[in-house]
């Protein structure tokens, strides 16, 4: 059981820093092939988006929030019996996408490209073994390619928003539990 918390961003909306906390939890199973290495599978439900800093004075800044599946397929080093690197690639299916102002104002869903159902991500990170049943681990995600459908245009002049120019980016800190 892995459960954790998310700092996110989404690159190509002109808000950077990873202001949105979210929530991370769910299963993995894993088989070591030898002493070095073992493939891990993980089943996550994900909290992403991008929310604007705190400094900002722009009320109209949309802002995304997002759930989804994550599938990891991760490839694990053990450097150390307590300390693992990993990389690997997450497929992810979209559950929920909304967008809107910090005071809470939902764009309409019609004025901006759509969600695309399907991602991929990619992965890099950390593992470290308090005992052999808990770890904290921290990893690093980015999208592949754009959280947004449709061909690449401008669909917002005064920020230049492109809808295939959007990716998450974010970075989660997992506790786990091994049975």
């Amino acid at each position: 059981v892995v459960a954790g918390v998310v700092a996110s961003q989404v690159d190509g909306d002109q808000m950077a820093g990873y202001f949105k906390a979210g929530f991370s939890g769910g299963l993995f199973i894993y088989r070591d092939f030898n002493k070095a290495s073992r493939f891990q599978g993980e089943l996550l439900y994900t909290m992403k988006g991008s929310r604007t800093s705190p400094k900002n004075t722009n009320p109209d800044m949309l802002q995304v929030s997002a759930s989804y599946i994550d599938i990891s397929l991760i490839y694990i080093y053990k450097l150390f019996p307590m300390l693992n690197f990993r990389i690997g690639l997450t497929p992810n299916v979209l559950l929920d996408a909304r967008e809107h102002t910090p005071t809470g104002l939902e764009q309409n869903p019609n004025e901006a490209p759509a969600f695309r159902r399907i991602g991929v991500i990619g992965l890099i990170g950390a593992s470290y073994y308090f005992s052999d049943k808990f770890s904290i681990t921290w990893s690093y995600n980015y999208s592949l390619y754009s959280i947004r459908s449709g061909e690449a245009e401008i669909y917002d002049t005064w920020s230049l928003k492109q809808q295939n120019d959007q990716r998450h980016n974010y970075m989660s800190f997992m506790l786990g539990y091994r049975f």
